[in-house]
């Protein structure tokens, strides 16, 4: 979640920071800015603004509040809280309590800092030296600050044993900077293992065969910076001066957890190429020295597991954090560990993948896994709140703590959550000798084998997928069918896909054999075993009654669910023939996987869509796959369960066709599903297990990464490839959707009858202003001078199309050449308003000091020069902006067409074009911008507002949206087939094909 994401819930949370300048030891007071922690009680509506304004709710604490509500705490520049509060979300400080005040006023009593006399680092020399036998004190890098960073190696022998030579367990906390309660679980580990030797045998057997290394702060200069003023509390990077001011600002700081080689910058969701998000992943892979040095521990050491503890959310992750929902092999073992959601290995930890609370790329434990097999754990230790109401008579209440990460600085309740992990911790380090075959504290074991179950057979062969331990020798797998003799085959292993697959298998692997001579309606039971009679539990699947076809069109109408409500009482798709109708048309041979036929279940990808050469998913009317009972923002499981089974698909080589009105839409906009059973996610605010369905799949996977709701019109014109040439109406429909791509490649556009709103409005090109950005005020002036001392009259028109928030703004300034007199001058047709926006209440002019002129200080539309009239938001598409100059009759007039933003906005920008200049009802000057900027000049900002990070620039075209996006692999289009004519969706269903099948009806499925 890390880059913006077009959803309702889902952005990166951006975190604002006082500035601070680094000094060799000790950091300087904050220079100013800083933060706040809010609170609010947020309904869909409010939530939506704050998850658009860059904050994510799956890294907030929030809670149930009741009728559809939920209460959120977050952590806010002020600057940022005070736009969110503007716009009508009801953020408030979060008031202190008398014990909160005095908490913040005094020095922490347990809780240390690193590299200070008496602090951690000094703690991990002494307790070296005092067991010399058991423990060897390592230096495994230098921080940015050229602070040392070290760990702690116990085994027997540590010193005369070379490092890696016992299987190996890293343990590690504060690699980010504000999470106190790390350290502390790290250090004490290590103090419970070093005093339990030759008192406690498992110990002491433990510390024989294995090395344990204990290194609890992995970002000494962050931790240390949290300690050193309260403005710097919430710190979570490292201390990178991005920008080079010499000062630690809101733009600073490199996220050490995504800074990592395996999967770095995979996109902008799982980490952030923006220096002010939380989640910024720096320059480059391993930029950091911190990282560094942690990659060069990994290389030398071979760890068989790490434990990366964090705070504070009370989950413990495991597996892959790149990619939503990519179960690895290995994973088995996590999973035996790390328990489930009826019996956790940690007691109050929810075990789940790394993926189900968000996406991360560059991240320490994908990269360990990856790279040296290493298998990582990640806790997400206690909230405050929850430590403080966890003994009733400590004297600690959850109301007194200011975020989830200030656990409380109580001996007893460190001491407590320490040792609710213990168990865990332990166990990890008794895996370490037979990672394959673990120790769980829930009693859960790995299996020798795991089939991939499935209930529909779509194909005459089948080919069935087991996890398997690797040690197993002569695995086979078995089948009958319809009762009949028992037959085996052999069970290769599967190297993995194109982009997944293959990976995080060193200890089981995926192997794979395949069923033979299946006919239609058989009933087929499949199980694998192994010598010394190892052996799987058997499962059977049906073989469908109607197979073999080319293409299967799978049809997810969802005409049994209830968005749209179903009118006229369908209980199979309704669409599905016209598809079947045009591939015939196209030479093709069809199948059809009806959800709502299968009990609204998603098709297994090997079961049902490997068998064919490509896939035709049309979604016909349906808006979202919902259930009676979920409520808005809520999707089921299926929904989320379909997609990841067209990537499995795709993984594997297969074609893609996603057509209609709504394809994509729940995904694009973030609607909520629960990702196992028991139930459904019925409101996203009540039930948090509920997870956003992820884009990932559309960007990736469909080359759209960017939807734009409801951006297409009647028509659609080919503009390359198989589609060059096509151009046909598409019908009555009910919603469409336009796309930018991921890689450029548009091959189907919108054809209008007046230019889209990112299209030059005439001729050729335009002025674009570039889009907006994050802490990038601009004042963007287009001028020009003009006589008019022998003029009557005269009148400014141009076209511009305008999409950005309600605090940017296009207005035409003008003033007599010589004087100071600036004011800005009214559209005639009423388009312009003398509304300030909602900024200037909170900010004044900000970083805007020219406004002035045309603002009172009392945030009134009118200045000390002139009064004000403006546009802003979005224009709705082009539109004509007509001005009367006629005041300036006799005079020498400088006018500009001028776009402002503040420096936090959205959107994509502004846009000029067809400037006509008329004196004395003759046209003067005019310009499309074809050829150069037609006697205009871009002038800069005024005196005091920052340089322009963009200026107006001339463009062929800004943005390329269109009405289909294409990979080599798949075509997306926003609009459905099935409400074209006949002919016309005949003529595209076989471009379409041609696009994805070039060879024609040569060649085969993968699994026929």
């Amino acid at each position: 979640m890390r880059r913006p994401r077009w959803s309702v819930l889902g952005a990166a949370m951006l975190l604002t920071v006082a500035s601070f300048v680094p000094a060799p030891a000790e950091a300087a007071p904050p220079a100013g800015g800083g933060f706040e922690v809010y609170a609010a009680t947020l309904d869909g509506a409010q939530a939506q603004r704050l998850g658009s304004a860059g904050v994510d709710l799956d890294e907030v604490s929030r809670r149930p509040a009741g009728g559809g509500k939920v209460a959120v705490e977050v952590i806010l520049g002020r600057e940022q809280a005070a736009r969110l509060i503007a716009s009508g979300v009801p953020l408030r400080v979060k008031p202190m309590t008398a014990r909160m005040r005095k908490l913040k006023a005094q020095e922490p009593t347990v809780f240390r800092r690193y590299d200070a006399p008496g602090g951690i680092r000094e703690e991990l020399a002494t307790t070296a030296a005092r067991f010399p036998r058991l423990a060897k004190l390592e230096t495994i890098g230098r921080s940015l600050r050229g602070v040392p960073i070290q760990a702690v190696k116990v085994t027997v022998d540590a010193k005369a044993i070379p490092d890696g030579k016992r299987p190996a367990v890293l343990y590690f906390g504060a690699q980010h900077a504000r999470e106190w309660i790390t350290p502390e679980m790290t250090r004490r580990l290590m103090h419970h293992v070093l005093d339990g030797y030759g008192t406690d045998p498992a110990i002491t057997k433990l510390l024989a065969t294995t090395e344990l290394w204990f290194m609890p702060v992995a970002n000494p200069d962050g931790y240390d910076v949290t300690f050193v003023d309260d403005d710097l509390r919430y710190v979570r990077k490292n201390l990178r001066d991005n920008n080079g001011d010499g000062q630690f600002g809101p733009g600073d700081g490199v996220d050490l957890n995504r800074n990592f080689a395996e999967k770095w910058g995979y996109d902008d969701e799982g980490s952030s190429n923006d220096p002010a998000d939380d989640t910024y992943r720096g320059p480059a892979p391993g930029s950091e020295p911190e990282t560094r040095a942690m990659d060069a521990l990994f290389r030398r050491i071979g760890f068989r597991f790490l434990v990366n503890y964090h705070s504070a959310a009370q989950l413990l992750l495991w597996g892959s954090g790149w990619q939503v929902a990519t179960i690895n092999p290995d994973d088995q073992i996590s999973m035996a560990m790390a328990g489930d959601h009826a019996r956790p290995a940690v007691p109050g930890y929810l075990p789940q993948l790394s993926a189900q609370m968000y996406t991360t790329n560059g991240d320490t434990n994908t990269h360990a896994q990856a790279r040296y097999g290493t298998i990582g754990f990640a806790p997400e230790m206690s909230t405050c709140q929850t430590a403080s109401e966890s003994d009733p008579d400590d004297g600690w209440e959850p109301d007194d703590c200011r975020t989830e990460f200030d656990f409380p600085d109580d001996e007893h309740l460190i001491q407590a959550e320490y040792a609710k992990n213990v168990p865990f911790a332990l166990s990890v380090a008794a895996s370490a000798k037979d990672p394959a075959d673990p120790v769980s504290v829930v009693g859960r074991g790995t299996e020798d084998f795991v089939p991939h179950t499935f209930a529909d057979s779509f194909g005459t062969s089948q080919q069935v997928s087991v996890i398997a331990r690797r040690s197993l020798r002569g695995v086979r797998m078995h089948y009958r069918i319809n009762g009949g003799r028992e037959r085996t085959v052999a069970a290769g292993e599967w190297r993995g896909g194109e982009r997944y697959g293959g990976t995080a298998d060193k200890y089981f692997a995926e192997l794979r054999g395949t069923v033979p001579g299946q006919k239609p309606a058989d009933e087929v039971t499949v199980w694998f075993t192994a010598r010394g009679g190892r052996a799987s539990e058997p499962f059977s699947y049906t073989v469908a009654d109607r197979i073999g076809g080319d293409v299967l069109v799978l049809a997810t109408e969802d005409v049994t669910g209830i968005e749209p409500p179903n009118t006229d009482g369908a209980t199979s798709a309704r669409y599905a023939d016209e598809h079947v109708d045009a591939l015939r048309h196209a030479g093709y041979t069809a199948d059809v996987y009806d959800m709502d036929t299968h009990g609204r279940q998603a098709p297994d990808a090997l079961g049902v869509l490997s068998h064919y050469r490509a896939v035709v998913w049309e979604t016909g009317d349906d808006i979202v796959t919902r259930n009676p009972g979920q409520s808005e923002l809520v999707t089921t499981r299926a929904a989320a369960e379909t997609e990841l089974a067209v990537r499995d698909y795709l993984n594997e080589g297969g074609k893609l066709l996603h057509a209609g009105p709504y394809a994509g839409y729940a995904a694009q906009v973030g609607y909520y599903y629960r990702p196992e059973g028991p139930g459904e996610c019925e409101d996203v605010f009540e039930d948090l297990t509920c997870q956003s369905l992820s884009n990932d799949f559309a960007q990736y996977w469909l080359g759209a990464t960017t939807y734009l709701d409801n951006g297409g019109s009647q028509a659609v014109t080919g503009r390359s490839g198989t589609l060059a040439g096509f151009r046909a109406p598409v019908g009555a429909q009910q919603h469409t959707a336009s796309f930018l791509s991921t890689s450029g490649e548009v091959p189907l556009t919108w054809h209008r009858d007046v230019p889209g709103p990112y299209d030059p409005a005439d001729g050729d090109w335009y002025l674009f202003g570039g889009q907006p950005s994050f802490y990038a005020a601009t004042w963007k002036r287009l001028t020009r001078t003009v006589d008019l001392t022998e003029a009557a009259a005269a009148r400014l028109r141009f076209s511009f199309s305008h999409v950005t928030d309600g605090n940017d703004f296009v207005f035409v300034e003008a003033h007599e050449v010589g004087t100071d007199d600036w004011t800005t001058l009214p559209d005639t047709g009423g388009l312009t308003t003398s509304d300030v926006g909602w900024g200037c209440e909170f900010e004044g002019f900000g970083k805007h000091p020219f406004l002035a002129h045309y603002w009172g200080a009392d945030c009134t539309p009118g200045g000390t020069t002139g009064a004000w009239n403006a546009v802003s938001g979005n224009s709705g598409g082009w539109k004509t902006f007509e001005t009367d100059l006629s005041a300036y009759a006799g005079k020498r007039v400088e006018i500009s067409i001028t776009n402002t933003s503040d420096d936090w906005t959205d959107g994509y920008g502004t846009f000029l074009d067809d400037i006509h200049l008329d004196v004395d009802g003759t046209t003067a000057a005019q310009t499309s911008f074809e050829t150069d900027q037609g006697g205009w000049t871009v002038a800069g900002p005024p005196p005091g507002s920052p340089a322009n990070r963009t200026d107006w620039t001339r463009s062929r075209q800004a943005y390329d949206f269109g009405a289909a996006t294409s990979t080599a692999d798949t075509l997306y289009l926003g609009f459905g087939l099935e409400k074209m004519s006949s002919p016309d969706r005949d003529d595209l269903m076989a471009r379409a094909l041609r696009h994805l099948l070039p060879d024609g009806r040569a060649g085969r499925a993968a699994h026929r």
